[in-house]
């Protein structure tokens, strides 16, 4: 039996809840792509009274997650519209919590990406000096070097000293691209760590690193200073970072040296390299890399990768040279990598070469850089670096000085339980916050410390130590949020609470807590859409303390 047709007040009555959800869904995606990312921009306030002095203050503007992308109108005019609003404020200092471009998969988009940003780093750089941390889109070596030329001051994971009519306070930068956080639970795929791995002929065990998921970064570097993770005091809280977690002697100090190394690929698409003159123990995204990725990965930096080993550098760039190798590693045979530096008059030369290693050393070198900025790494240590699917192994390391000299020398066979080899470690030898302070001059002990991060996740960790302040950005205040829902999600191990905006995490400091704000940021990731979270800055102004 056919059903009752509805009647004709019915249907229209449908027609017109269809069109009215079709009209509301198409007014919210013109909001969320055009206006609220592009037209507004709000406006936070935080007062500290942290500052030691008696009278004066000091005003810091906080920017997060630029996302700075070339070639759109609308973000162009938005840009403008955000450094008059900077330039009303008349800070004495400009702190930008990383992600200032946009990392795009296409080599040349980046490229213009970092030169929009640059350009827009000096307009800010005529209101006031302009201090900056690395996030998770600002790894590309040349990007730093060239928002550095625009009189962006980076913080590897450092203190600066900062003089305020009411005393000094210590800005303490915090790179993403080295360290970790203590006390919270990072919510990411398991990282790939370096360990025994089968020889692929049957015999002992090699080391090296294994690949199960999805690609991801797998460092180690040779340490022999590196001292233990200090314990904490009888009531709970941290000892005093340790000095010599920034200690730079040893093979950290190695400058202009020879490095020779074998490595075994099982599949085309894993990474390997080898790493000299690294900072990164202390702290510092700052190295020269010897490393091939698949012609069309792009892992480990985006930088239009051929398959083939290429120098690339790291928290700087090279002035001049030719960086490919043109060798492309056969996976199931050992290649060996040369890579060669020299300090001379301030500038860094370094030279590669890679060959089959059952065929004879090729007598010319294959690639070669040279860096005369001021970024140059110096010195530094060795490493080995891992990246992608499937397995790498290594064997036969040796380091010689300029002159010959041997400085270092092992066949790099794991230990009897899998350990490795002495004295080499993953990652940098503490926490981002921990090394940071390590570094920091002798001052005054009532001036105040205050972070400047790309997460908020640094904020229990500073709680802990006593700091005052946590400046951070990276959730971008959720991007997408929902009425009665708040943010989607934040990317942070802190959760969806801490979307945007001033928190309070109790402390053993003078005030009883510090303060963590962060901020929602410019820009947009992953998809160019605002909704319920617009961009934002923040006016930070540091008062003497309330006693």
């Amino acid at each position: 039996m056919p059903g009752r047709r509805p009647s004709p007040a019915a249907t229209r009555l449908l027609a017109a809840a269809v069109l009215a959800f079709l009209l509301a869904a198409a007014g919210g995606l013109v909001w969320a792509a055009w206006y609220e990312p592009y037209h507004r921009l709000g406006l936070d306030r935080v007062t500290l009274p942290v500052l030691p002095g008696e009278a004066g203050s000091f005003r810091i503007v906080h920017l997060a997650d630029l996302h700075v992308t070339a070639g759109r109108r609308a973000e162009a005019a938005a840009l403008e519209r955000l450094a008059a609003r900077v330039a009303e404020q008349r800070p004495r200092l400009i702190a930008v919590s990383g992600d200032l471009w946009d990392d795009d998969a296409d080599p040349a988009r980046t490229a213009e990406n970092v030169e929009a940003a640059a350009a827009f780093a000096a307009v800010l750089g005529r209101f006031a000096p302009v201090v900056a941390v690395q996030g998770h889109s600002d790894h590309l070596g040349e990007g730093v070097a060239r928002l550095a030329a625009a009189g962006v001051r980076w913080l590897h994971n450092e203190p600066l000293p900062v003089d305020t009519p009411a005393g000094p306070f210590l800005l303490v930068g915090l790179s993403q691209q080295a360290g970790h956080d203590e006390l919270v639970t990072e919510r990411r795929r398991p990282r790939p760590r370096f360990a025994a791995q089968p020889a692929p002929d049957g015999g002992a065990a090699a080391w090296g690193a294994a690949f199960t998921g999805r690609p991801a970064n797998a460092y180690v570097h040779y340490d022999p200073s590196r001292p233990a993770a200090p314990p904490s005091t009888a009531a709970g809280l941290p000892a005093p970072p340790d000095p010599r977690l920034a200690a730079a002697g040893g093979p950290l100090a190695w400058s202009g040296y020879d490095a020779t190394v074998d490595v075994l690929l099982s599949d085309p698409d894993t990474g390997a390299g080898l790493v000299v003159h690294s900072r990164q123990p202390l702290g510092e995204d700052r190295m020269i890399r010897l490393r091939r990725v698949a012609a069309a990965d792009g892992g480990g930096g985006g930088d239009g990768d051929s398959g083939s080993f290429v120098l690339v550098a790291h928290g700087t760039a090279f002035t001049a040279g030719q960086p490919d190798t043109g060798v492309v590693p056969e996976p199931g045979r050992w290649t060996r990598l040369r890579l060669a530096t020299r300090m001379e008059g301030g500038t860094l030369g370094v030279a590669a070469k890679a060959w089959p290693a059952d065929e004879p050393e090729p007598a010319a070198w294959q690639a070669w850089g040279e860096d005369r900025s001021p970024l140059a790494p110096a010195a530094g240590t060795v490493g080995l670096w891992a990246w992608g699917g499937g397995t790498v192994l290594y064997r036969g390391l040796a380091v010689t000085a300029a002159g010959g000299a041997p400085l270092y020398a092992s066949p790099l066979v794991p230990g009897g339980g899998g350990e490795a080899p002495p004295d080499w470690h993953p990652g940098a030898r503490g926490s981002r916050l921990a090394l940071a302070l390590a570094k920091a001059p002798r001052l005054p002990p009532e001036t105040p410390r205050i972070v400047l991060a790309h997460s908020p996740d640094a904020a229990p960790e500073a709680a802990w130590r006593g700091l005052e302040a946590v400046l951070a950005g990276h959730t971008h205040g959720g991007q997408i949020a929902l009425p009665g829902h708040g943010a989607l999600t934040t990317r942070s191990a802190l959760g969806r609470h801490y979307d945007a905006g001033a928190f309070h995490f109790a402390a053993f400091n003078r005030r009883g807590w510090t303060t963590l704000y962060v901020n929602a940021g410019v820009g947009t990731s992953l998809l160019p859409l605002r909704f319920a979270a617009p961009p934002r800055l923040a006016v930070i102004d540091l008062l003497p303390r309330v006693e």
